[in-house]
């Protein structure tokens, strides 16, 4: 079951010079990782932070916004492990995938869509989380 965190990510045009192609993941996979470590301490106002414009608007605080992602997003409170996997640019955002497993042992693949801003900053425009399936045959 696929889930957005936020607006869709077409409805959040970026200019293409905000994607130039000196971009990569190493500039955002910090700030997804500190986003992470704030929701699993409960800290609202820092994972919020994190968050593009679009995002802050649809929530309109941290506390709503906390509180969406514990009823709707608990893999990404109660991961265990996570790994990031290769990012790719989509066009009007980079497309982030981390895979993440919980105590139970239960994965998923949280996918990430990362965005400058206006003043040149990456913030985290959504988030689309999905049972991992291993590609073996």
């Amino acid at each position: 079951m696929k889930r957005w965190l936020g607006i869709a990510i077409i409805s959040l045009g970026l200019a293409s010079s905000a994607l130039a192609e000196d971009t990569s993941p190493e500039q955002f996979q910090p700030l997804i990782t500190q986003q992470l470590g704030a929701l699993q301490n409960g800290d609202a106002d820092t994972a919020y932070g994190f968050a593009d414009t679009g995002i802050k608007r649809q929530f309109g605080s941290p506390d709503r916004f906390y509180q969406m992602v514990q009823q709707s997003y608990r893999p990404l409170i109660d991961f265990t492990v996570m790994r990031f996997e290769e990012a790719r640019n989509g066009g009007d955002a980079w497309i982030q995938p981390i895979w993440l497993r919980d105590s139970e042992g239960d994965e998923y693949m949280a996918y990430y869509a990362m965005r400058l801003n206006s003043e040149g900053q990456w913030r985290i425009a959504g988030v689309q989380l999905t049972p991992y399936q291993s590609q073996a045959f």
